[in-house]
C-alpha cells in the first residue's frame, strides 16, 4: 500500500476538508470495480485501506456535505463493492467549489511535466483573479495530472445553488481555457467526488514522459474564510448565459462577425480559440489600456450569439462590449435607443415635474423687482438668525470627531473595492442613527431583504447575542430570541426599501421625496448607484453613462437641500487598482466634484500599504502606533472643514460584521439598554434562517 498511498498527507487532507467528525464517502475506482466505504475517522479509515489492493486503482472522496443517514449503508466503517454510492440527492449542502485545471492530452494517460506546469499557470491566474474580484485565498493541490483549488463555500443544496456553483465554474472557464490547460465545469453537481490527496494519480501506463504522481496539498491558507455567497454571485455573473447578466454581455445577432469587426477597427487579434460555448478572440492588448497585454484581454462570443469584453485586470472591471463598441462606434447602439424614445421622453417629463415640485418646501426661490436686493452686504448676512448644522453621528469615534459625522442637507460618497466593507460600515452607521434618535431609510440593491435584515440583525445584536454555527465555520447569526426585541427598538425609525419594486431610478425618485417627508428620514442610504437603472431621466441620446450619473447625483442633491436630509450612496469604482483614489469613482465629469463629501473604505492588505506608501510618501501605521486594524475609511473630501487625507483605522469583528473604534470596544444599543440578556439557543440555523428548522435561504 505504500506506493500508492501516504496516509499521513491523506490524513492531512481529511482533516482539513473533513473535520470535526463529519461524514464522506472514500470511492475506489479500478477497472469496472466501484469500491465504496463511508468514515468519520482517520484511524478505522487507514485499517480499512489495508484491505484494499490499491494497485491500478484512484481513490476518491465526497466534496460535500453527506446526509448523516448514510452511515447507515452496508459499506460502513469498510470498503465494499456495491451499486449504491452517494447521490446528489443525498447531499445536504455544498461546502467546497473545486476548480480543477486539467491540461489537454488524450484519454487515458497521465501529463507530462511541461503539462502540469502550464496547469500551475493558469491556476496561479485564477487565483490572482479571483482575489482581485474579492475571494479569499484558497486551497491549493496537486491531482496527480492536474491542479486544483478548493474555495470554502456554504449553501444548502438546491437547483439555485447548483447553478449558482455551475455559473461560476463556466465563467472561470469563459475566461481562462486555452488550447493547453481547461477549466472542468462539469464538477458542480453536490455529489461531485475529488481526488483523495495522499494516493497515486494512476491513468494509464506510468512512463519516464508520463509519471503516475501522488496527489497532495501544495499550498494552504493560514485561515481559511468561507465565501460569501455575494462574492460567488459576482464571478457567476461574468458567465452571458443566456444574455441573463446585460451588464456584462450586449446581444448581438447571430450573423455579427466580430473578426471583421476588429479588422475595421485595427484591433490586433493575438489567438482565436474555439470550443463548443464559444469562440474567445484574444486581443494582443486590451482596447482601454494598452499595458494590459496577451491573453489577458479578449472578446468571446457565445454559440447563442452574445458578444463580451473582458480583460483580466482589476483596473478594467468596469469596462464591457457595450462600452467597447461605443469606444469605436457613437451611433451603435442608436436605433434601439430610438425605439425606446417614447419611455425616456415620458421619464424625463416626470423627472422634470420632480424637481419643480421643490419649489414647494423649505428650499424656495424668492423673486423681487429690484435687481440690487439680489445681493447682500455682510452685515446683513451677519444680521441673519444663525443657521443650525444638524449632523448626524456615526459612532466611530475619530471619524466623528474629524468631521462631526453626516451633516444633514448635504451628500456624500462611499467608494472602495470589492470586500472592502463599504455596505458593513453604512449599515452600521443606520443602527447607530437610529440610536440617537434619527429616522433611516436605506435601499440596497445587491441584497435582498431578509439577507440584508439578517446581517443587520447581527450587527445590532453584540457579541452577547449571537451564536456561531456548529455546522459552517465563521459563520455567526443573531439569536432567534432577541430578533423581536430590535424590530421593536427599529420600530418605524428605519425603513427599507423593497426590491420587487424594480431599481428604476426615475420611479424611485419620484416617490422618494414624498416617502423621506412623510417618514421624516434625517440620513437616507443608496447602496449602490450601479444597480440602479439610470436611463429614462434623459432624452439627450448623446448622454453616456457618465451624464446620467451627473443627473442622478444632481436629484440626489436636490432631495438632501429640500428634505433637509443627508443622502449617502455607494459608488464602485470604474478602476479597480489596489490603492483607489476618487479620480478613479465616475466618469471624466468625476463623481467627487459634485459631491459635499467623499469617502473610501480600504482593507489593510499589502495592496494598501504599498498605495500608502506610494501615495503619502511614508509607512501605513494606524495613530496607536501598531498595524494591527483591518480597515481604513478614508476622509477624501470634506466639504466643512476642506480636510482630505485623513485616514481612519478600524478593526473588524466577525460575530457581529461591526467595524469598531478598537479591539475590546463593544457598543450596546437602545433595544438592549435594560440589560436584557436572550436565553441561549441551541440551533444551528443560519444568519438567513428563520429558526424554525426549516430552509428558508434566500
Amino acid at each position: 500500500m505504500a506506493k500508492e498511498m501516504d496516509f499521513a498527507k491523506v490524513k492531512e487532507a481529511l482533516d482539513l476538508f473533513k473535520p470535526d467528525g463529519q461524514l464522506y464517502e472514500i470511492r475506489i475506482l479500478k477497472g469496472k470495480q466501484t469500491i465504496s466505504g463511508y468514515f468519520t475517522d482517520t484511524d478505522t479509515l487507514e485499517k480499512a485501506f489495508k484491505t484494499v489492493d490499491l494497485r491500478g486503482a484512484n481513490v476518491f472522496y465526497t466534496l460535500n456535505q453527506i446526509d448523516d443517514a448514510c452511515y447507515s449503508r452496508e459499506q460502513r466503517d469498510c470498503f465494499r463493492q456495491v451499486k449504491v454510492t452517494t447521490s446528489d440527492g443525498d447531499i445536504v449542502g455544498y461546502r467546497w467549489m473545486l476548480v480543477d485545471l486539467d491540461p489537454v492530452r488524450r484519454t487515458g494517460i497521465s501529463s507530462t511535466n511541461e503539462e502540469l506546469i502550464r496547469s500551475h499557470d493558469i491556476a496561479e491566474a485564477v487565483v490572482k483573479y479571483l482575489r482581485e474580484l474579492g475571494f479569499n485565498a484558497p486551497v491549493m493541490a496537486l491531482s496527480g495530472n492536474g491542479i486544483h483549488l478548493m474555495y470554502k463555500i456554504a449553501l444548502t443544496n438546491t437547483a439555485e445553488n447548483a447553478e449558482l456553483v455551475s455559473r461560476c465554474l463556466k465563467a472561470l472557464k469563459l475566461l481562462f481555457d486555452d488550447e493547453y490547460v481547461q477549466i472542468d465545469s462539469t464538477v458542480s453537481n453536490p455529489s461531485r467526488i475529488s481526488k483523495l490527496y495522499g494516493t497515486m494519480a494512476q491513468k494509464g501506463s506510468s512512463t519516464k514522459d508520463r509519471p503516475h504522481r501522488l496527489s497532495r496539498i501544495i499550498r494552504r491558507p493560514d485561515q481559511i474564510i468561507t465565501t460569501p455567497r455575494e462574492m460567488l454571485e459576482k464571478l457567476a455573473s461574468e458567465y452571458p448565459e443566456e444574455l441573463s447578466h446585460p451588464k456584462s454581455t450586449q446581444a448581438t445577432k447571430g450573423g455579427f462577425d466580430v473578426e471583421e469587426w476588429l479588422r475595421e477597427y485595427g484591433i490586433r487579434i493575438h489567438a482565436v480559440k474555439t470550443w463548443k460555448d464559444a469562440t474567445r478572440y484574444v486581443l494582443e492588448e486590451c482596447p482601454f489600456d494598452g499595458s494590459h497585454k496577451a491573453p489577458d484581454a479578449a472578446i468571446i462570443k457565445m454559440a447563442n450569439g452574445a458578444v463580451c469584453f473582458k480583460c483580466l485586470h482589476n483596473s478594467c472591471q468596469g469596462h464591457d462590449w457595450h462600452e467597447l463598441r461605443l469606444k469605436y462606434e457613437p451611433d451603435a447602439y442608436d436605433d434601439k435607443r430610438a425605439e425606446d424614445e417614447a419611455r425616456i421622453e415620458a421619464g424625463w417629463k416626470a423627472y422634470k415635474a420632480f424637481n419643480r415640485q421643490r419649489n414647494d418646501i423649505e428650499y424656495q426661490e424668492a423673486e423681487t423687482d429690484d435687481p440690487v436686493s439680489m445681493f447682500e452686504t455682510v452685515s446683513q448676512i451677519l444680521a441673519q438668525p444663525p443657521e443650525e448644522r444638524i449632523c448626524i453621528p456615526t459612532g466611530l469615534e475619530l471619524f466623528d470627531k474629524r468631521v462631526g459625522g453626516f451633516a444633514k442637507g448635504e451628500i456624500s460618497l462611499v467608494s472602495g473595492l470589492r470586500g472592502a466593507a463599504k455596505s458593513t460600515w453604512l449599515s452600521q452607521v443606520v443602527l447607530n442613527a437610529v440610536d440617537k434618535g434619527f429616522n433611516a431609510l436605506m435601499y440596497s440593491g445587491e441584497l435582498k431583504d431578509k439577507r440584508f435584515i439578517g446581517w443587520l440583525l447581527q450587527q445590532a445584536a453584540g457579541p452577547d447575542h449571537v451564536m456561531q454555527s456548529r455546522k459552517y465555520e465563521g459563520v455567526w447569526f443573531c439569536q432567534n430570541d432577541v430578533k423581536k426585541s430590535i424590530a421593536d427598538w427599529l420600530g418605524d425609525r428605519f425603513h427599507l426599501y423593497n426590491n420587487k419594486y424594480g431599481s428604476n431610478f426615475r420611479k424611485i425618485a419620484e416617490c422618494l421625496r414624498d416617502v423621506i417627508k412623510e417618514l421624516k428620514a434625517d440620513i437616507v442610504v443608496i447602496d449602490n448607484m450601479s444597480i440602479l437603472d439610470l436611463t429614462g431621466i434623459s432624452t439627450d441620446r448623446r448622454n453616456d453613462k457618465w451624464d446620467l450619473q451627473k443627473l442622478f447625483v444632481e436629484t440626489l442633491k436636490n432631495l438632501s437641500m429640500v428634505c433637509n436630509c443627508h443622502i449617502i450612496f455607494v459608488a464602485h469604482p470604474r478602476k479597480a487598482m489596489g490603492f483607489l483614489r476618487l479620480d478613479d469613482v465616475g466618469g471624466s465629469g468625476s463623481l467627487g466634484n459634485l459631491v459635499d463629501n467623499a469617502f473610501i473604505v480600504h482593507r489593510n492588505n499589502k495592496d494598501f500599504k504599498n498605495g500608502y506608501k506610494t501615495y503619502m510618501g511614508k509607512a501605513w501605521a494606524d495613530p496607536s502606533g501598531e498595524d494591527t486594524n483591518d480597515n481604513v475609511i478614508e476622509i477624501v473630501k470634506e466639504r466643512e472643514t476642506g480636510m482630505q487625507d485623513v485616514f481612519i483605522p478600524l478593526w473588524f469583528d466577525i460575530r457581529t460584521r461591526r467595524l469598531k473604534n478598537d479591539p475590546g470596544e463593544v457598543t450596546v444599543y437602545g433595544w438592549d439598554y435594560d440589560g436584557f440578556i436572550g436565553e441561549s439557543v441551541n440551533t444551528d440555523d443560519l444568519p438567513w434562517e428563520d429558526g424554525d428548522g426549516k430552509d428558508n435561504q434566500i
